[in-house]
């Protein structure tokens, strides 16, 4: 006989996996029917917003002092520097020409004022070592370091030769002009154009208008006003202390930013335009009187007869005095400044009268008057080539001061139209960031009383 079981209890249905998530987003969604639930959604849009602006507006303001910073500190200090380089070089390689050509007090002046632009040349050099960035700068900072050495050997080389009368001096001194040519100023320039960029680029960062701040306070803005609409519509309330005292911070935390970024890049424009561009143009102006110096001191060594150096000459003081050229240039764009105009054109008058001059001294020395030409060039008669050229590289020199105590001044009046801006726009911020949260609640509130 056989015993059957029983059958099996029928099982349960298994229950599907709770979903939490899902349901909180069904519930919120839910909530949004209801006045209560649409009063905290649009909090969290203005809370959201409203922040957004507040860090934006901040880093922009944060990210504009740092980069003026810059301009004075790093960036600056390099293109400065730079730009010091370049000069002293250019300036030793002109007085070593010229002091080889003399003998006595003056060619100890001379000497003098070759070492000490040697002397600033390394300043300039050490300085440009501690602010560089770039593998390429560091690059062009060694390979001047290893050529200074090899230059100056060869000026003393030829300065001894000289003193001893030997013609073997002349072929020195010609070695030595062509290092700083070929060499050592196409990598000063090198350096001083990349310094250049770097300020350029940190003047463009430091005028940029914060515009993404500016769209996000637009936006809450616009929610807050469409929000008192809404809320009058719905109780027949007017206003909305919370929400109009949020309403009237926003718009100063607009306006203040607004304000500091068009206040900071108009500083900064104005530092570029009274101040990077006219050093520049007035640093290539000084460095082509002293390279057409330099050149017309070789053209005299070899007595008139160095053809090379006669077109290196021409094409130097083309560049500096002709139609359209670097002082006519100066005198076209700031012959109308007060402060510039009086040296610019002392400058382009000596300019004039010491390239009147060095064809008579050319001719002399190709006449056999070698002695009557050394001292038209380089004597201390007022009439000297010397004197024409010391007033251009004076004159020069206060313009470019001039335009330096301008680039400083507005960078500083650019850094201190930022100061207080940050704390400023984090207090009208957070204002405005409670003035909603209160304007909301106290909504909110009325319907759970």
């Amino acid at each position: 006989m056989t015993v059957q079981s029983p059958p099996a209890p029928p099982q349960a249905p298994t229950a599907p996996a709770a979903d939490p998530g899902g349901r909180r987003f069904s519930r919120a969604l839910a909530a949004l029917r209801y006045t209560p639930g649409r009063l905290r959604g649009l909090l969290a849009v203005l809370v959201v917003l409203i922040l957004g602006a507040g860090v934006t507006g901040m880093t922009a303001i944060l990210g504009k002092s740092a980069v003026i910073e810059e301009t004075t500190t790093q960036s600056g200090r390099l293109s400065v520097a730079a730009l010091e380089l370049y000069q002293a070089l250019s300036q030793a390689d002109s007085t070593a020409a010229s002091s080889y050509l003399t003998a006595g007090t003056a060619s100890e002046e001379a000497r003098a004022a070759h070492q000490e632009a040697l002397r600033d040349a390394t300043v300039a050099l050490t300085t440009a070592a501690g602010e560089v960035e770039t593998a390429e700068d560091a690059q062009l900072i060694a390979e001047l370091n290893a050529r200074l050495p090899v230059y100056t050997g060869l000026v003393e080389s030829a300065r001894t030769f000289n003193r001893l009368g030997e013609p073997v001096g002349a072929t020195y001194q010609r070695q030595a002009s062509t290092v700083m040519r070929s060499e050592m100023l196409p990598a000063a320039n090198t350096l001083q154009h990349n310094a250049i960029n770097q300020l350029s680029e940190a003047r463009s960062a430091a005028a940029a208008f914060p515009w993404p701040a500016v769209v996000l306070t637009a936006l809450a803005l616009g929610v807050l006003i469409w929000a008192q609409l809404w809320l009058t519509g719905r109780t027949n309330r007017v206003f909305n202390l919370g929400l109009l005292g949020a309403t009237v911070a926003l718009i100063g935390f607009a306006g203040w930013l607004t304000l500091v970024a068009l206040a900071s890049a108009s500083h900064t424009d104005r530092s570029h335009e009274d101040g990077a561009e006219p050093l520049e143009l007035l640093a290539e102006a000084h460095i082509t009187a002293q390279q057409a110096r330099a050149e017309e001191s070789l053209l005299l060594i070899a007595r008139g007869e160095d053809a090379a150096a006669a077109e290196r000459y021409a094409e130097q003081t083309a560049l500096l005095i002709d139609d359209g050229g670097l002082l006519d240039r100066l005198g076209e764009a700031y012959g109308d400044d007060p402060a510039l105009s009086e040296p610019l054109a002392e400058a382009r008058e000596s300019a004039a009268t010491w390239s009147q001059g060095h064809d008579e001294v050319i001719k002399l020395a190709k006449d056999g008057s070698y002695t009557e030409a050394v001292d038209l060039a380089v004597g201390d008669d007022d009439q000297s080539l010397a004197a024409s050229f010391d007033m251009l590289d004076r004159k020069l020199t206060e313009a470019t001061r001039i335009s330096a105590d301008r680039f400083v001044s507005a960078t500083g009046d650019a850094q201190r139209s930022l100061s207080g801006a940050a704390v400023g726009l984090s207090a009208l911020c957070l204002l405005a960031l409670v003035s909603s949260a209160i304007g909301i609640q106290m909504r909110v509130a009325e319907y759970h009383a």
